[in-house]
């Protein structure tokens, strides 16, 4: 169960900017942000990159923690390791700007970012119980999860040693959540400001 709680765990710099976005957007700082000459898109960038290497600098020690302590032993490459939280994050901070770009205050985001992803990410991912593919709603709602791909990619690196070519699939579904969420929430960005 460890490798698959790395999931659960690595979600919170998501809720972390999602709160952050709306922070802003409550506190009426963000108004001050339209007034200068920033783009959308340098906006949004500056405000993930930060949380991406906060998530990047903590992954380590959760994995380090996995291996040492609870003696999960870790059979795959760090870099793959890496390279699929990147897509990771991409999936769960498109999610979480896509959130904040509708809500306008800290509880409402926090409420749907629990509500909606953590919690569903024990019950639905396959984190406790496999994932149930017996209705298409079931099924098409746990793989609309970014947690449910990386659950599959880090008990795969984590326990199975697997590469890149094993994990494709996975890789790129969390490609895809993360690139239509990110131009989602930029659209809806674009058009909060005009």
């Amino acid at each position: 169960i460890v490798p698959g709680l790395i999931a659960v765990v690595l979600y919170m710099p998501a809720l972390a900017l999602a709160l952050s976005l709306a922070r802003e957007k409550e506190l009426g700082t963000f108004e001050g942000l339209i007034a200068t000459p920033i783009r959308g898109l340098e906006y949004l960038f500056g405000k993930t990159i930060t949380y991406v290497g906060f998530g990047l600098a903590s992954t380590i020690p959760i994995v380090l923690v996995a291996t040492w302590w609870f003696h999960v032993p870790f059979q795959g490459s760090l870099l793959v390791f890496m390279a699929s939280v990147v897509c990771y994050f991409l999936a769960s901070f498109g999610l979480s700007q896509l959130v904040s770009s509708f809500v306008e205050n800290q509880q409402t985001a926090m409420l749907i970012m629990i509500m909606v992803f953590f919690v569903p990410s024990f019950f639905l991912a396959g984190l406790i119980l496999p994932v149930d593919t017996s209705s298409l709603g079931s099924k098409l709602t746990a793989y609309a999860l970014p947690v449910t791909h990386f659950i599959a990619i880090s008990r795969g690196v984590f326990l199975k040693g697997m590469g890149i070519a094993n994990l494709w699939g996975a890789l790129l579904a969390l490609l895809v959540i993360g690139g239509s969420t990110l131009a989602l929430s930029l659209l809806r960005f674009r058009k909060w400001i005009a």
